[in-house]
């Protein structure tokens, strides 16, 4: 099986434009989206659990297993984004290249329950900081490399996008 072509849409547009593949408007609320963001894991689990979980539905499509390592990467970095925002003024966002890191980390090859420990551990930790933020802290910035700003708050809708739509990738 060939790799996947590298997806080269922007998708932090969903911030302005919704994503009309899994119902992701832009204006949720970041002050309900802890639970959900934490609850991520287990909402993943059918789809790990399932003996078909490794393997790709389609030549340009990821498995299960893929995704969920993808999700916990992700939200390992908008976790690590949001506390660089807490403690500098407007910094310059790391860059995340999924594609590369897919690739770099072997995700076809990675193992479906640690790959879910992993996305538990991850999505905790990410819950529990937006958790702990105050009220004038969902306002901080950081600008990723190209310029584009964000706010706490919009890295927040961006990362529970994320969690909703691969969730919709894997059918659960």
């Amino acid at each position: 099986m060939s790799p996947i072509e590298p997806d080269k849409k922007d998708w932090a547009e969903v911030l302005d434009t919704g994503c009309a593949e899994c119902g992701f408007t832009g204006r949720e609320d970041v002050l309900e989206l802890s639970g959900p963001i934490a609850e991520a894991a287990a909402s993943f689990a059918p789809a790990l659990t399932r003996a078909d979980a490794a393997d790709r539905p389609r030549d340009d499509r990821w498995s299960s297993v893929e995704y969920a390592a993808h999700l916990r990467d992700v939200l390992t970095e908008f976790r690590s984004r949001t506390l660089l925002m807490l403690d500098e003024q407007a910094p310059t966002l790391p860059n995340f290249d999924g594609d590369a890191v897919a690739l770099e980390s072997d995700y076809r090859h990675q193992n479906a329950a640690e790959v879910l420990d992993g996305l538990n551990t991850a999505a905790t930790a990410y819950a529990d900081t937006l958790s702990g933020l105050e009220d004038g802290q969902w306002q901080r910035t950081g600008l990723r490399a190209d310029g584009r700003e964000f706010t706490i708050a919009s890295l927040t809708r961006y990362g529970w996008h994320e969690v909703r739509h691969h969730l919709g990738d894997v059918g659960a």
